[in-house]
């Protein structure tokens, strides 16, 4: 998991493409009557200095401005000496801080901060220039030391600010792009080695190089100043739970990049190869066309969506993103597909953003994981689901439980007004894949059954959202009952939940086998 902020960078676009309100006439007169009564006040000015436990040469100071007897500083200035990314929101007048523990809105001549949807309120409002956000340094010092930067301690005697100790130092940092006569390097400076076996990279539809290390703790503001050039347009990053992602514009169609780590941990090298020329060998385009060399792995829900959680507290969210790890690492050790998680951390993915990960990164298979639950206690065994309008009313209540995430979401995006007829479109807009997805459906049940002491409930369809918009063949799978007493207990196991994986392993690889075979044959006619 850059999706969410590239996408809601788009959706402000568009935003302010429409005609201004009576409301947004409103906010740039208030805009114009702070600017008035700030410019005088903010004559005076002082300094902050800000400090890192860990990090004790690295001292930098914070202006300050007062009005009247209050200081307040800069958001974005903030932002910068804590190497977080920011958005703006020009429409509504609001800034986000994206800091690693969270997101910190602002709103302008508000005084309610918003930290991870918790609302704090602050004894001063905000104020706005019409360029910067300014705030009361005291109080909001006091909301990111409970919150995001929790530990630090702010001693207005002696005008330092302390940042946690638990704030840890970077250890990616800017790039360097070098063009060479066969392709492209790009030289990330790093402080300590990482295994590049884990590392996920792909490329998105509009450009983008996408470059995911785990357990990386990136520098966003140097990576943001990196040298580039050649076919490197632009560097940006963002800082998720236990991984960072690294992401670089590219000018030019390229190939998937391969990273090398050397110099004992001090760069990671991504080395993109210049595109090999077009051949006119047949055989070697329809393996490049068929060949399923990347499997995406979806494991449902996640962050604030739990999911179904069981009587004995055992939540979905947990079940799904430990077997998705287990069929992960099967895969990668076992076969040399590329594997392609839309979450592989205790984050919330949005329904309608997994397929889109899956589609910009050229996913071969998408497998989305699930555990079921519900009012029949006594229900129990494993199903597969494809995408289709509900055909029974349990297949009807099965979908509207997934489905009732998009609640969570901060809007409904396009599914806001979906109905039958639109999921009859987009079954239609995916019935490429529909023969090939029953196939696999399948093979998935016969697998499991092989493995799993529990009934095997079929293949089944419904109108699930997360399936929507996959260009591959695609499936959700309903590992087994959570609402049943005996079924949560063995789901709660290791050894219960590697047999899932297992399972689904065998059934992509037979498969592969079955789909290449069968894809090359057609053409081969």
């Amino acid at each position: 998991m850059c999706y969410g902020l590239e996408i809601a960078n788009e959706t402000e676009k568009r935003t302010l493409k429409r005609i201004p309100s009576q409301r947004h006439y409103l906010l740039r007169y208030r805009r114009l009557v702070a600017a008035a009564i700030l410019l005088p006040a903010l004559l005076l000015a002082d300094e902050i200095r800000v400090a890192f436990p860990n990090q004790l040469h690295r001292r930098v100071t914070l202006r300050t401005f007062y009005i009247g007897n209050v200081e307040y500083l800069s958001g974005q200035e903030l932002a910068e000496i804590f190497s977080v990314n920011t958005y703006v929101n020009d429409d509504v007048n609001k800034l986000v801080l994206y800091f690693r523990e969270g997101e910190v809105k602002i709103t302008a001549f508000s005084s309610f901060v918003v930290v991870n949807e918790e609302a704090f309120q602050m004894p001063l409002p905000t104020y706005f220039d019409g360029q910067e956000y300014f705030l009361p340094a005291r109080a909001f010092f006091s909301v990111l030391g409970a919150t995001v930067l929790r530990g630090a301690r702010y001693n207005e005697a002696r005008r330092s600010f302390m940042g946690p100790n638990s704030y840890t130092a970077f250890n990616i940092f800017s790039a360097k792009v070098e063009s060479k006569q066969n392709g492209t390097l790009i030289r990330v400076k790093t402080g300590e080695p990482f295994d590049t076996r884990n590392i996920v990279r792909y490329i998105t539809d509009n450009g983008w190089l996408v470059v995911q290390v785990p357990g990386g703790i990136v520098d966003t503001l140097a990576l943001n100043r990196s040298s580039l050039g050649g076919i490197i347009r632009n560097a940006w990053g963002r800082q998720l739970d236990k991984s960072a992602e690294l992401r670089f514009k590219l000018t030019d169609r390229v190939n998937l990049p391969e990273v090398y780590q050397i110099k004992g941990g001090d760069e990671l090298h991504i080395a993109i190869r210049n595109p090999s020329r077009p051949t006119n060998d047949r055989s070697n385009e329809m393996r490049e066309q068929w060949y399923l060399d990347t499997i995406v792995i979806d494991p449902g829900h996640g962050g604030i969506d739990a999911g179904t959680v069981g009587k004995g507290g055992l939540k979905e969210k947990t079940v799904t993103l430990d077997v998705g790890l287990r069929l992960g690492r099967l895969i990668k050790r076992k076969t040399s597909m590329r594997v392609v998680y839309t979450r592989d951390e205790d984050i919330f993915i949005p329904l309608w953003q997994r397929t889109k990960i899956a589609n910009e990164a050229s996913g071969k298979l998408f497998i989305s994981i699930h555990v079921n639950g519900v009012k029949n206690r006594d229900a129990h065994g494993f199903e597969t689901w494809l995408l289709a309008p509900a055909n029974t009313e349990e297949a009807i209540e099965v979908a509207r439980l997934e489905n009732s995430v998009i609640a969570l979401e901060e809007s409904n995006h396009a599914y806001q007004e979906f109905s039958d007829e639109a999921l009859i479109l987009s079954t239609m807009a995916q019935s490429a894949w529909m023969k090939e997805s029953e196939v696999l459906a399948a093979i998935v049940q016969e697998q499991l059954g092989k493995r799993l002491d529990a009934p095997n409930r079929g293949v089944k369809q419904a109108g699930f959202l997360v399936l929507i918009g996959a260009t591959m063949p695609n499936v959700l799978v309903e590992t087994g009952f959570i609402s049943n007493r005996i079924e949560e207990k063995k789901l709660g196991q290791n050894e219960y939940r590697q047999h899932i994986a297992e399972g689904l392993y065998n059934a992509i690889m037979l498969f592969k086998e079955k789909y290449e075979g069968a894809m090359l044959a057609e053409q081969d006619k």
